[in-house]
């Protein structure tokens, strides 16, 4: 059992590491394949909007052709896409391929509890739990330094080539030492919702493009996304179950989940740009800059229980998107400036992130029914993504307009993020349950995917 364990878990730390480990290698593509950082920016947000699409399909799928062969693939899927995108020679072959590590890697982490949740049963699943906490924040943990250290000795493509050896040994072991589940149910004909799915995928998609490049697309995603919510709120199995909605606290957290997210992922795809272009960082030292911040955010992640119990998950909520907001006006004055501690304002950034994750869950599922959790923690991960996606394509957009004001205007226009996320959340609420119970709903569901 320990040799799948591993198996499962480098395949969910593969997952996580790329979804970050791009970020510090974006000003050398971007000079290698000569394009502007709008296109750039793509190879960070095709990955994110991909997994977006693949999330919600994943477990239906696996109930389809078995848990053990859908994992194997997944990996399959991605690390094939990772040779591809060494092999680029220009950046539509480049973001092509992201997007099929992107499809591969979705499902990786919500299947990868599944998974550790079988082979640990009852009393047990707080090792699965904690297992996948781990590998989720491991991952972001390691990205940025190791993508640093291999861009500056031997080049961006060597952050892919990595992935094939590992991939393959994942995948290795997962077929030969997980055992398939014999008692795992037959799906129902007519399951897996296509045409949800389908809905889910041209709303996305169109609402990043236009905000990426072309604002027509506007009302496409609109209808879009109208079209997918009627659907699903009538479909017999939709792809995404939104009657979860019907919890006030969660719809809150919910409303607010994109503005978390585009501070977030923003933030880290112009960090590297200012630690690299603004103050001549190499790719490396970068990398472990921004490593600051996972280990504080992570930090605080795996201390959730007993933060929630002592203070409460408004508390969180508040001093965690007052710090962000200090980081980031931090990096503004640096910006402008051209010098700066950029290490108090990376650990500031983490923390914030962090206490901000850990209060949103802690006040989204305090009050939610234990069969919900699953979907809702989908549905949360699936728009704090949506959310940044979207921010890291306006980013680009305004830095490739003025990259020196524009930079220090982004990061003013970052500091108000998070203290914005928190107005939706003041929607009347359900009587709360107790603070411990608040903190095991909110462990429940595992830490944040890139714990940044």
């Amino acid at each position: 059992m320990v040799l799948a364990v591993i198996g499962v878990l480098l395949g969910t730390v593969l997952q996580a590491v790329d979804g970050s480990i791009v970020n510090v290698a974006v000003p050398q593509i971007q000079a290698q394949l000569v394009a502007p950082l709008s296109l750039v920016g793509w190879t960070v947000t095709g990955y994110v909007l991909a997994s977006l699409v693949a999330m919600p399909l994943a477990a239906s799928l696996a109930r389809r052709v078995g848990m053990r062969e859908f994992f194997a693939g997944s990996v399959a899927l991605f690390t094939v896409a990772s040779v591809a995108c060494a092999l680029s020679t220009g950046m539509g072959m480049l973001i092509a391929c992201r997007v099929l590590q992107g499809l591969g890697a979705g499902g990786l982490l919500p299947l990868s509890q599944s998974v550790l949740m079988a082979l640990f049963p009852g009393a047990r699943r707080g090792t699965a739990v904690a297992l996948v906490g781990c590998a989720a924040v491991l991952g972001p943990l390691m990205g940025p330094p190791i993508g640093g250290l291999l861009t500056d000795a031997f080049g961006w493509r060597t952050i892919f080539w990595i992935n094939l050896p590992l991939g393959l040994f994942s995948v290795a072991l997962v077929l030969r030492y997980l055992s398939p589940r014999a008692d795992t149910p037959k799906p129902r004909r007519g399951e897996l919702d296509i045409m949800g799915a389908a809905l889910l995928a041209a709303a996305l998609t169109s609402l990043q493009v236009a905000c990426a490049h072309h604002l027509v697309l506007l009302p496409v995603a609109a209808a879009a996304g109208f079209l997918f919510v009627r659907r699903e709120l009538s479909a017999k199995a939709p792809a995404v179950d939104l009657s979860v909605l019907r919890h006030r606290a969660l719809a809150g957290t919910l409303i607010a989940a994109p503005l978390y997210g585009l501070g977030l992922y923003a933030s880290v795809f112009l960090l590297p740009l200012l630690l690299e272009d603004r103050l001549g960082m190499s790719a490396s030292k970068a990398g472990l800059v921004m490593s600051v911040g996972a280990v504080g955010s992570g930090s605080l992640i795996f201390c959730a229980r007993p933060l929630l119990t002592r203070f409460g998950a408004r508390t969180l909520c508040a001093v965690g998107a007052a710090t962000f907001s200090v980081s980031m006006l931090l990096f503004a004055f640096v910006s402008q400036r051209g010098h700066g501690d950029v290490l108090l304002a990376q650990g500031l950034r983490g923390a914030g992130t962090g206490l901000l994750y850990v209060g949103m869950n802690g006040f989204a599922f305090e009050a939610l029914p234990d069969e919900d959790l699953a979907t809702s923690a989908s549905l949360f991960y699936l728009l704090r993504q949506l959310g940044g996606s979207i921010g890291v394509a306006l980013t680009a957009q305004v830095l490739d307009a003025n990259r020196g004001a524009g930079m220090t205007a982004v990061f003013f226009a970052l500091a108000a993020t998070a203290p914005l996320s928190l107005m939706p959340m003041r929607l009347p609420q359900e009587p709360l349950r107790s603070s411990a119970q608040a903190a095991d709903n909110a462990a429940a569901i595992g830490p944040a995917p890139d714990a940044l």
